[in-house]
């Protein structure tokens, strides 16, 4: 007899369990390296992946991604369970990250850390409204930044977009204008 381990429980094949809220699956059979799963609708299959204790390695950072650094302010005058932070928005450029702006705010403690561009993941809401805030503001800033060009020339070249008029993915311009950017932003 064939056993899944689902949230830590050992499942028998014919049993019956919910993978989430609500919605109930039986464990068909084990088919190698997918497994045959059963609800209302019919019989599915779901790759096997096996368990790590590891987390995933992060994605590598791409040139122009944007992000949201909270850090502490040392500040000699005493403040009840609150600290001063220094917020910037970053960009990634060649050899690490681009200050684009920054603001010092006060708020609860323990919140300083590394957050999506628009403050995604911030727990508290007055934080995530000013990192929100602060992303519109460096977007009109970055609109004339050589990456953001350089990434829209990069789209048109990978989609192929245009043939045969100026500006379009087969113009030489284009490659040349590309090159002009990456020397600007000192990335070649």
């Amino acid at each position: 007899m064939q056993h899944v381990t689902h949230n830590g429980q050992q499942i028998s094949q014919g049993e019956e369990f919910e993978p989430m809220p609500g919605y109930r699956v039986i464990f068909v059979r084990d088919e190698g390296s997918r497994l045959i799963l059963r609800d209302s609708a019919g019989e599915f299959s779901r790759p096997i992946r096996p368990h790590t204790d590891q987390p995933r390695p992060a994605a590598p950072v791409k040139l122009g991604a944007r992000r949201t650094v909270l850090e502490e302010v040392p500040d000699a005058r005493p403040i009840v369970d609150e600290t001063i932070y220094l917020m910037t928005h970053q960009m990634c450029v060649p050899g690490g990250w681009q200050d684009i702006t920054s603001t010092k705010l006060r708020g609860p403690r323990g919140q300083a850390g590394v957050y999506g561009p628009a403050g995604q993941m911030m727990e508290v809401g007055g934080l995530r409204d000013s990192a929100r805030r602060m992303f519109e503001a460096a977007s009109k800033q970055l609109a004339k930044h050589p990456y953001t060009r350089l990434d829209e020339l990069l789209t048109k070249l990978r989609l192929q977009e245009g043939t045969g008029e100026v500006g379009g993915w087969d113009d030489p311009g284009v490659g040349f204008e590309v090159a002009e950017l990456l020397a600007k932003a000192n990335t070649l």
